[in-house]
């Protein structure tokens, strides 16, 4: 029984002694445990800082390498918190090593660099205690005055007692500081866009090109933006907010810095394409022409894919690893998109090779019209009942193209059927007076041509006629087609013969009853002569440009417009 009343006694005496371990088994011994390592010494410097856990003794034992007295430790402890909350350097505990004997990969020595952002502030070890570096110490006040405004610091020393009052954590001067921060800036760039319209652009005019005038219309609007937002950037970290507001604010503020470069270059992009147009257009080839929307367009593609790699590369994001994890999937999307590349390298080969140019008259396929644009993956054939088809450029690149708009001769090929009751003589004046018609008309391929007496058919006569019109566009050819059938018309009453056609015309003919229809004309050799050679170069019954008709003793112009 005694033995039992003994052991409550007992286990008061074990949590007596054993408690305080239990207790504060994490809490260092001396004050040389808040340096053991330096995710101690962080937590030192910062944590006794904090409202409620404010210790200056406690505060100023990192800066044990500073000369000063208590004071100016406790003046260079401040200053630089106040520097890291500015500049948005959030300390995660987690990360930062917990070894007495923590070695720098780079150097070797015992010292560790707070953030990559201020490597001038790190860490030492000095007698088996981790404290801030001497340089670090020095460096301080030269940090807080790049940091912070001396004029702002100096106003808010003098504001009221009631400005610094809090208000959801945040003062009420700071809540005026931002929208007069926020004014300000639009206000500042308001003058650099005024600077840029008023002064820079009369220089821009007193130059003979053009150039400087698009460049500068393409970057009035997105340099002031950049304006604006370095202003922001260089000028935030007197708003004295908390490091978590900072590390967002910092963020955004880098991030439509960056956006802003990349809407800078992507307007420079279109300035560029319009001085190429200007270069394009001198060329004869119009192909080219259709060469600049597409650098353009890929100038614009590859400015804004390494915008977004850059800012968030700037971000933490691992961007190789990103652009790895794409590449293990590319095989996949390459083959669902293999058509979207051969059409692409379709039109590469289109660019090259130049097989022709925009407003060319092609056929390609069952496909026939006017090149209206080429594209990256389609080219635009306009065709001539008005439609607009669009053909991969991957079936082009490995189709024949017929290109009926490089013709230098457009080759007009008939048969003339005349009735057999043409006499040779006719028929060698017909053909030369056709021979005649082609040398009278500089329209016509004057070195390569041939009208023959050509063959005996069952109900005609064949004379053919094979031609060549030295003509720019397929209208002009029309109407000079024109003028030539008329001329051979003109010619055929000129020399008495008479076209046939298969009818049985000769059947009637054969009736011994009636007397037989007279076909043609009579005509003497020298008629015929004086027919040849008045439907010649310098005749005068020659109308090479076609016929004219006259009303009242006035050449009727059946082309002008009522």
């Amino acid at each position: 029984m005694h033995s039992l009343r003994s052991i409550p006694f007992l286990f008061f005496i074990f949590l007596l002694f054993t408690a305080p371990a239990f207790a504060f088994q994490d809490a260092p011994a001396s004050t040389d445990g808040y340096l053991s390592s330096p995710r101690r010494a962080v937590h030192t410097f910062l944590h006794w800082q904090q409202q409620g856990h404010l210790n200056l003794d406690r505060v100023i034992l990192p800066m044990q390498l500073s000369d000063g007295d208590k004071e100016e430790k406790v003046d260079l402890a401040v200053e630089l918190r106040k520097v890291l909350d500015a500049l948005g350097l959030l300390v995660v505990y987690e990360n930062i090593p917990n070894n007495p004997s923590y070695t720098d990969s780079l150097s070797g020595l015992n010292q560790y660099i707070l953030f990559d952002e201020v490597p001038e502030v790190y860490l030492v070890k000095r007698d088996n205690k981790w404290v801030f570096s001497e340089a670090t110490i020095e460096q301080i006040p030269i940090l807080y005055r790049n940091t912070f405004n001396s004029l702002v610091e100096a106003l808010i020393d003098k504001l009221p007692i009631w400005a610094n009052n809090e208000w959801f954590g945040v003062a009420i001067w700071q809540y005026m500081a931002v929208l007069f921060w926020l004014a300000l800036g639009m206000i500042l760039r308001k003058i650099f866009e005024f600077v840029l319209d008023n002064y820079i652009r009369r220089i821009t005019k007193k130059t003979r090109f053009t150039w400087d005038d698009d460049l500068l219309d393409g970057v009035e609007r997105p340099a002031g933006f950049i304006f604006l937002m370095g202003f922001f950037l260089i000028s935030y970290t007197n708003l004295q907010l908390s490091v978590t507001v900072n590390v967002y604010l910092s963020n955004i503020l880098e991030i439509a810095l960056m956006a802003g470069f990349v809407w800078l270059f992507y307007n420079l992009a279109d300035v560029f394409a319009k001085y190429m147009t200007v270069v394009t257009e001198r060329t004869e080839n119009t192909l080219d022409d259709q060469l600049v929307p597409l650098i353009r367009k890929t100038l614009r593609f590859f400015i804004v894919v390494m915008g977004v790699i850059l800012i968030l590369q700037n971000n933490g994001y691992n961007v190789a690893s990103l652009i790895a994890g794409l590449g293990i999937g590319g095989l996949a999307v390459a083959l669902a998109a293999k058509d979207t590349l051969a059409n692409f390298f379709g039109s590469v080969t289109i660019f090259v090779d130049k097989p022709f140019r925009i407003g060319d008259w092609i056929k390609v396929g069952d496909v026939e019209g006017t090149v209206e644009e080429v594209g990256f993956r389609t080219t635009r054939i306009r065709t001539f009942y008005n439609s607009l088809i669009s053909v991969p450029n991957s079936n082009i690149a490995t189709t024949d193209i017929d290109n009926l708009g490089m013709r230098q001769y457009r080759r007009f090929r008939t048969m003339l059927n005349l009735t057999y009751s043409t006499t040779p003589l006719q028929m060698e004046a017909f053909v030369e007076g056709i021979k005649a018609i082609v040398k009278a008309n500089s329209n016509f391929r004057q070195d390569y041509f041939e009208v023959h007496f050509n063959n005996m058919g069952a109900h005609s006569l064949d004379v053919l006629v094979y031609v060549f019109f030295d003509v720019p566009d397929w209208s002009t050819e029309l109407q000079q087609r024109h003028n030539f059938l008329i001329e051979i018309l003109r010619l055929a009453d000129e020399v008495g013969v008479e076209f046939a056609f298969p009818t049985q015309t000769l059947h009637v003919d054969s009736v011994h009853t009636e007397e037989p229809r007279k076909v043609g004309q009579d005509k003497s050799e020298d008629e015929l002569a004086a027919g040849i050679t008045a439907f010649g170069p310098g005749g005068d019954k020659g109308n090479p440009e076609g016929m004219r008709i006259f009303k009242d003793g006035k050449e009727i112009d059946f082309g002008a417009k009522s």
